[in-house]
């Protein structure tokens, strides 16, 4: 009994020493001159929860930068440990005795605090400081000075950036782009030792801007006289609205291999690495007013090209066809919409087809056509000029027009006449399967005369009437599906509505209803040009409050939304 008492006691007393928490700093050298740089490692071991990275204090006289974290998890005799590492280049910039003050950490509710640490900086002009022979300022001698010298030494390591054994960086090509603009995000990884292991790459999140992946490619670099293995992923943005915009940090983890021949490899330090870029704020500049042609319609960006054309030229009166109008630019397919059409006399346009080619990704280039049927309303030939088409250049900060290629459309045959043997008015509509009618001088001419004509459609029209009148209470049962109907049920439901997501979904029906026109799925420009600032704001709010703590149920904010919506189904009477 007494045996187990003391090997319970042994077994505690280990587990107790293996979950000490400790937390310490050390510097690569005690002694360097202005300008040099010297590492400063914190080291934390012990921890059972992934802690905050720590709060360094401004160091008076010194420049500082954070060179990156890494973390070691080991397994030894079914103990297993952890340890996180985080490592800051010094810089110092004045001469004298320089303290790196102690520094706080707090982990699982405690409060761990570091040793104050002493660095003499010299003089900058090459002299060397007093030490140790054959030491030299800023350096470990031969011996490896780190591994058995004084207290808060570390082994030999690169000073460099550069020098790290992996490294992450990010960069924009603008960061004060317009609204609707590319910005093309860049990240890579470098690395000049092998890693063991899969490589976790984590994306910043979505930003609220329109975006499109650009692909990755991989090569080679040299930084510094060393030889770096590089993987690129590059990201394009498109910002919707002006503003402030933060793309978050890109988050990248990898395993180091073990290469005991790599003089600078430690098992300290060496390991998983936890990597990460650092946020990228874009001012989003907003498109100035002056000078906006009547053509403009949101696009932004450079080289774009306007090509247009019809599939077929010469066709009979009444006949459709398609003109079908391509803009390609450096501009997201989404935020590429159609072009207003001239009034071209006599020409009568329906609504669009839109299709876009995938994004080019090595040159940035997007490419959408809009298939855009006409029906000419009566025969002769049609000029087709004037069609246009704007965008801004941020290069040069204005508006450029496009202009497509005149088009000639040959319109044979007679122009369709009416029963009555009249020509229709210029501009009204034909009915492209109706087809030319025979004239009274014609030799079907007696069948126009008008008794002829009573007793030949009378069967048809009293057949038409009964079928009209049977069908009468079906269609009266049927006009609840009308746009007014609709809205009137529809704000029974508003009425009813208790939360702001809720209410969010009606709005988008009821103002479909109203506008005549699909809006689930336009960018936030587009909504701005055809809804009311002030709806556009409560849309948003009620798709942030959907993540928010507070959730979107606050009677206030649930009242303002609904009456503002009433008021807006209702054509603006409240």
């Amino acid at each position: 009994m007494v045996k187990r008492l003391v090997v319970l006691l042994l077994l505690l007393s280990l587990t107790a020493f293996a979950q000490t928490v400790e937390w310490t700093s050390a510097l690569s050298t005690p002694r360097c001159n202005v300008g040099e740089q010297v590492v400063l490692e914190l080291r934390l071991s012990g921890a059972t929860t992934d802690p905050l990275e720590p709060r360094v204090p401004d160091i008076p006289g010194v420049s500082m930068e954070f060179a990156g974290a890494s973390k070691n998890v080991s397994m030894i005799n079914g103990v297993t440990s952890s340890s996180s590492t985080y490592t800051y280049i010094l810089t110092p910039t004045q001469q004298g005795s320089i303290t790196v003050p102690a520094i706080a950490m707090s982990v699982d509710g405690q409060s761990y605090t570091t040793e104050p640490l002493k660095l003499q900086v010299g003089v900058s002009s090459g002299q060397t400081q007093p030490g140790a022979p054959g030491v030299p300022p800023g350096g470990v001698g031969p011996n490896g000075a780190g591994w058995g010298g004084p207290q808060n030494q570390l082994p030999s390591a690169p000073i460099q950036s550069d020098a790290q054994p992996v490294l992450v960086e990010c960069e924009v090509s603008n960061t004060h782009p317009y609204v609707g603009e590319l910005v093309v995000y860049t990240f890579r990884f470098l690395h000049r030792v092998q890693l063991a292991g899969s490589v976790n790459f984590e994306p910043p999140p979505p930003t609220g801007m329109l975006r499109e992946d650009l692909g990755q490619s991989t090569n080679q670099v040299t930084r510094n006289g060393m030889e770096y293995a590089q993987s690129e992923v590059r990201t394009a943005y498109f910002p919707t609205s002006p503003g402030s915009l933060t793309i978050a940090p890109t988050r990248l983890s990898c395993q180091l291999a073990p290469d005991f021949l790599d003089p600078s490899f430690s098992f300290r330090g060496d390991g998983v690495r936890e990597l990460s870029t650092q946020p990228v704020t874009l001012e989003v500049l907003p498109l100035p007013t002056q000078g906006r042609p009547p053509s403009f319609n949101g696009a932004v960006g450079r080289h774009f090209e306007l090509l247009a054309s019809l599939n077929k030229t010469l066709i009979k009166a009444g006949d459709p066809v398609k003109l079908a109008v391509t803009i390609t630019g450096d501009e997201h397919p989404d935020l590429l919409l159609d072009p207003t059409l001239p009034n071209w006399p006599g020409v009568r346009s329906y609504t669009p087809e839109a299709s876009a080619l995938p994004y080019e990704k090595p040159n940035f280039r997007a490419s959408k056509t809009f298939k855009i049927p006409l029906v000419p309303q009566q025969g002769g030939d049609f000029q087709l000029h004037d069609l246009s088409w704007s965008y801004f250049d941020p290069a040069s900060r204005r508006y450029v027009t496009l202009t497509a290629n005149p088009m000639v459309l040959k319109v044979e045959g007679s122009i369709p006449t009416t029963a009555g043997g009249k020509a229709p008015a210029p501009g009204a509509p034909v009915d492209p399967l109706r087809g030319p009618q025979p004239g009274l001088d014609s030799g079907q001419g007696w069948a126009l005369e008008p008794g002829v004509a009573v007793l030949a459609v009378l069967p048809w029209g009293i057949s038409l009437v009964l079928l009209v009148f049977g069908h009468a209470h079906q269609q009266y049962e049927l006009s609840l599906q009308t746009d007014r109907a609709r809205l009137q049920r529809l704000e029974k439901r508003v009425q009813r509505a208790k939360t702001l997501e809720e209410l969010a979904q009606l709005a988008y029906q009821g103002l479909e209803i109203r506008k005549g026109m699909a809006l689930i799925g336009l960018p936030l420009v587009r909504l701005r040009e055809i809804l009311s600032q002030e709806m556009v704001d409560e849309l948003e709010k009620a798709e942030a409050a959907r993540y928010s703590p507070e959730g979107d149920t606050d009677p206030k904010k649930v009242d303002e939304f609904r009456n503002l919506l009433l008021r807006e189904l209702r054509g603006g009477e409240a």
